[in-house]
């Protein structure tokens, strides 16, 4: 993909920030990443340096609203071409049968929402000044769907899109280009404490070559897979109660090693 020179990923230690970062990654591309492991952005960069591209990383608690504001303060000292807010928390019903503890929701909220609309409003007025600039959100196929046994997760990437496509018709006038990408499950550490059905399970490097190549066709929303968005639109025209009939065989339980969430 040729274009963006300086480009910005949160969560990008692993998972699909580390693909999408990997596939973008060549000779002249600066990456400015960060995740809550620095371990793994070490060996995130030392993989992404090898491909030819330049790395500045940082062990950064996006939830820490100081840190969060230091590091986007220093990363957009210089131009940010394309900035993929991608870092999340998954979480939801126990294998005791209980929805997630209230500050574990908290933290969710924190981490798929809070930051990212923080992150975003920061670096839109760089990019609003520039004249230049893609945000690309990464939301999920569960900003759509009803998910009883994750209904936070499902809160933030509702929220997460709704801000993004308020976003876009604020920024689009000044050059700015918003992007949201709502992938379904993919095999991340996420779907490995997935307990049920995965419907459309796509690998990873799939999913961020989908992502790109959206990205690159002028896409402002890249839904994937799309018979399952298809099915998510048309669900949604049926009342509650049909809906819930037809989601009792998508039930899930999320394994996070917790037996005890009281």
């Amino acid at each position: 993909m040729s274009g963006p020179r300086r480009i910005l990923i949160t969560g990008a230690g692993s998972g699909l920030g580390l693909e999408l970062a990997r596939q973008l990654a060549t000779p002249g591309v600066t990456f400015i990443i960060c995740g809550r492991r620095l371990s793994a952005l070490d060996a995130a960069a030392a993989e992404l340096r090898a491909l030819g591209a330049e790395v500045e990383t940082s062990a950064v608690d996006l939830t820490d609203p100081a840190a969060r504001d230091a590091w986007v303060a220093t990363a957009s000292a210089g131009t940010i071409d394309l900035a993929i807010l991608n870092a999340a928390q998954f979480g939801g019903r126990g294998r005791d049968g209980m929805l997630e503890r209230p500050d574990v929701a908290a933290r969710m909220i924190d981490t798929n929402l809070a930051a990212p609309v923080a992150l975003a409003l920061r670096l839109s007025d760089q990019m609003r000044a520039a004249g230049q600039g893609t945000l690309l959100f990464i939301s999920s196929l569960g900003a759509f769907a009803v998910q009883a046994d994750a209904p936070t997760y499902s809160a933030t990437k509702a929220g997460l899109t709704a801000f993004a496509r308020s976003l876009r018709e604020d920024l689009g006038p000044d050059g700015v280009r918003v992007v949201i990408a709502h992938p379904g499950h993919m095999e991340t550490a996420q779907t490995e404490v997935h307990r049920g059905p995965l419907p459309g399970l796509m690998p990873v490097k799939d999913a961020a070559r989908v992502i790109l190549a959206g990205l690159e066709a002028g896409r402002s929303e890249i839904d994937f897979p799309r018979h399952l968005r298809l099915g998510l639109r048309l669900q949604a025209l049926l009342p509650w109660k049909v809906q819930a009939r037809i989601n009792r065989g998508l039930r899930f339980w999320v394994d996070d090693g917790e037996d005890d969430r009281t």
